[in-house]
């Protein structure tokens, strides 16, 4: 008996099949532009035998290629093998972070032999779709793909992430790509217990790797540290760190302890024993134990910047702006920290300290957008309408799909008594959002301020399939 699939079901085979080869598509497209700028690292020991393999990218144009710390920690020479199978030496070592286990080496290549891939400020988001560009094992050019899990900030090294895409050996220094083609971090380490647990170093980490002093070849940057006396609490601080970085907060907790038992000196072992009783919610304890970290190193701004985040966190904003303004007092550049401090005077009702916070911010990085937001909200409660408008227009700049611009520019825009330019700024709101509450309830009181009620009834209709709380104060002011 013959069967005939339905037409409809038939259809939706097709779409389907399309969908999944317009994806695959994007993907191989995407792949073939970050190629170029991965790299084969492979390092010789003092024998110059091959000792280690790893993988790292290029971050600029000049010949810039970032690749994990303990890929190169006592080796004697470096040459990385690029997408084409052709090998270029590596010629010194210009930065490094050891916490956060990243170098910055510059290898001895011609411009036209190889790719380069920009480096995100930004902390991706849960869920975020990743790709990892590899050398697993020494196979070249291996990808993986996934999403992100988890992100987390360990004070002293960094946000580092959690994703599903797979890392093997070898894996170190590769490139962790969102799906427009910018590197948003370098792929670490594995946590194996029970199962394979991926991590990443943000990008911003890798945007903070500064040249700083004369560059050194591979085997004077290793004789250099052969010459420092090691940290006597390192190893327990790098456990507790492997704890704390999944989570365990208790297991390292006790490792952190033995460290400052160890060396009560040592800034880390302090700033991780803070963070753990952080996790632990044992405020006063996490507190003490980061004023501990600012007594060994009082000129370390980033201790000042996480304790000022967790006074915020805690609601004790005076002391949160204490500790920010320590932080722009060491480092006058410190973006995040105006940012915070404009926040918390902004909790306390101190609006022009606020303000000033800031134009800081947009001064220093001209294009935050979140501190443009910020800013206007502060010149519209200041009555600076004007500076107000001008600063959400520049948020829209910057993000033209960002409803609560628009929004915000419609409350100022009725301030002003433009109810046409209001009404339109809200309409361009929900066409962003359809589902942004706030537009559709400062549009149905626009409508009531032009005594246009059928119009205001028709945004609680709306409302009221979105947020029934927003949806009743709407009704009460219509039927007031």
């Amino acid at each position: 008996m013959n069967k005939k699939l339905n037409p409809l079901l038939i259809l939706l085979i097709i779409l389907i099949s399309a969908t999944q080869t317009i994806a695959a598509t994007k993907l191989t497209r995407l792949v073939r532009t970050i190629q170029p700028a991965v790299v084969t690292v492979i390092v010789y020991d003092i024998n110059q035998d091959v000792a280690n393999i790893g993988t790292g990218f290029f971050v600029d144009k000049k010949g810039y290629l970032v690749t994990n710390y303990h890929v190169l920690i006592g080796k004697y020479g470096a040459e990385v093998r690029t997408s084409e199978g052709n090998t270029y030496p590596v010629k010194s070592i210009v930065a490094e972070n050891k916490a956060a286990d990243l170098v910055k080496v510059l290898v001895d290549i011609p411009p036209e032999k190889f790719g380069w891939l920009d480096v995100s400020k930004d902390l991706p988001v849960i869920a975020q779709r990743v790709v990892v560009v590899c050398s697993p094992m020494g196979l070249d050019q291996t990808v993986s793909e996934g999403i992100v899990s988890s992100i987390r900030e360990i004070p002293a090294i960094g946000h580092f992430f959690q994703m599903s895409a797979p890392i093997s050996p070898g894996s170190s220094g590769s490139p962790v790509v969102d799906m427009n083609g910018k590197a948003i971090g370098v792929a670490t380490f594995q946590y194996l217990q029970g199962q394979n647990l991926n991590f990443a170093i943000s990008g911003k980490s890798v945007r903070d790797l500064k040249i700083e002093g004369p560059s050194i070849t591979i085997s004077e940057w290793t004789y250099k540290l052969s010459q420092q006396k090691p940290r006597e609490a390192e190893k327990l601080c790098r456990t507790g760190f492997n704890f704390s970085i999944n989570g365990q907060n208790q297991k390292a907790l006790q490792y952190f302890q033995k460290a400052t038992e160890r060396d009560p000196n040592d800034p880390v072992a302090w700033y991780g024993l803070g963070y753990c009783h952080a996790g632990l919610n044992n405020h006063d304890s996490a507190i003490e134990a980061y004023k501990q970290a600012i007594r060994v190193n009082p000129y370390d701004e980033t201790t000042y910047f996480h304790l000022g985040n967790y006074y915020n966190k805690l609601g004790r904003y005076e002391d949160a702006i204490a500790a920010y303004k320590e932080v722009v007092r060491i480092n006058p550049e410190f973006e995040a920290a105006y940012f915070n401090l404009g926040v918390a005077h902004m909790r306390l009702g101190q609006i022009d300290e606020g303000r000033k916070a800031f134009e800081a911010v947009i001064r220093i990085n001209p294009e935050a957008a979140t501190a443009y937001l910020n800013i206007g909200m502060v010149y519209s409660q200041l009555g600076r309408y004007q500076d107000a408008i001008e600063a959400h227009k520049q948020v829209i700049r910057l993000k033209p799909d960002f409803a609560p611009a628009h929004h915000n520019l419609g409350m100022v825009y009725g301030k002003l008594g433009k109810s046409d330019d209001e009404i339109n700024a809200y309409k361009e709101a929900i066409r962003i959002d359809p589902t942004f509450a706030p537009a559709h309830f400062s549009m149905g009181n626009a409508f009531l301020q032009q005594r246009n009620k059928a119009a205001a009834l028709d945004q609680y209709k709306i409302l009221k399939d979105i947020d029934q709380d927003a949806a009743n104060k709407l009704f009460d002011l219509i039927y007031q």
